[in-house]
């Protein structure tokens, strides 16, 4: 187990520092995954919460811990999101934000991130190169360097989710999270297992980017196959040393991979069936339950994290096209 130890202590604190910023994101049942699998299967809406995403919990209670701790510069590296909860997180604790995107970036992400009072430095084209500028710049303007997933206070803060979850509906006995770098598997496994062992946590990656699953098999974290995928939030390599692979080895009970067509197509299902769009890390959990590549018993309480809802108008704009015009061909 990592040397760096987080316990629901750490995410009781979270809760308290970033309580009154954040939104308690709606828990809802969907009858269409329900229907589909005859689980009673809930969503926690974290596609609604400030920026768009759960990163902004995470990205607050690092800049509170910061703002504490007399930190008053913070460097990130981020696809998107987690830039963005540092940006809104900047707001409200003066701290002096850098942000790093990928050039490849997300276009909706990269303007929103403009509309801040930071600094937004694209560089490179890969999130791991992104990453080690980040560090670079930070060393060299000595500055903090805050790992979008590899930081206790990143993990303590998407933990509030499960807090929230199972205080809502404690019968909960499954639970499916998207896993990139594993800041949000690790925060809802640390919270739920502290309060119910029995809970299982499901991890799921995307086939063209099963880094933390392949890291998991491997027994240590490695590079692992990339391709484009529209999942851009749970896409790209991670730290050799992060905090977070040995715990979601050790408390992620199963993984499962979602190829990119079922990610594509279940943004648009999501759309048809829920009435809202999301990104592709949020849909590649949806598409694990959708896709029937999970089993649940008759009635199982199931919660499901919809991590975010930050796709670009030319991606979703595509998917619908694509459909809408094989639907009209049919």
């Amino acid at each position: 187990m990592s040397e760096e130890k987080i316990c629901l202590g750490d995410v009781l604190v979270a809760k308290k520092r970033i309580g009154k910023y954040i939104a308690n994101t709606p828990l809802v049942k969907s009858s269409w995954l329900s229907n589909l699998t005859g689980a009673d299967v809930y969503m926690k809406l974290e596609n609604v919460q400030v920026t768009g995403s759960f990163k902004y919990r995470g990205a607050l209670n690092a800049l509170f811990w910061a703002k504490e701790n007399h930190i008053n510069k913070v460097f990130t590296a981020s696809a998107g999101n987690h830039g963005l909860g540092v940006a809104e997180a900047s707001v409200h604790t003066e701290v002096q934000a850098t942000v790093c995107v990928p050039q490849t970036a997300s276009p909706l992400k990269k303007q929103k991130l403009q509309s801040y009072s930071i600094s937004l430095i694209q560089h490179g084209d890969e999130c791991d190169v992104t990453e080690a500028y980040a560090r670079r710049l930070a060393n060299e303007k000595k500055g903090f360097y805050l790992s979008p997933y590899n930081n206790k206070e990143v993990i303590a803060g998407a933990g509030t989710i499960a807090l929230e979850m199972l205080e809502e509906i404690p019968t909960l006995s499954t639970l499916v999270v998207s896993v990139g770098g594993g800041g949000l598997a690790s925060g809802i496994a640390i919270a739920a297992k502290s309060i119910n062992p029995d809970i299982k946590v499901i991890g799921v990656v995307a086939a063209n980017s099963p880094v933390m699953s392949t890291s998991v098999v491997a027994g240590r974290v490695v590079r692992a196959f990339q391709d484009k995928t529209i999942a851009d939030g749970i896409a790209g390599n991670i730290e050799p040393e992060s905090i977070t692979f040995d715990f979601v080895r050790e408390l992620v009970d199963d993984w499962i991979t979602v190829d990119e067509e079922d990610i594509v197509s279940t943004v648009f299902e999501f759309l048809d069936n829920e009435g809202m769009l999301i990104e592709g890390a949020a849909s590649a959990t949806v598409a694990a339950i959708s896709r029937k590549l999970l089993k649940f018993g008759a009635k199982e309480k199931v919660g499901i994290v919809i991590c975010g809802g930050n796709i670009a108008r030319n991606d979703w704009r595509e998917i619908l096209v694509q459909h809408l015009v094989g639907v009209t061909k049919a």
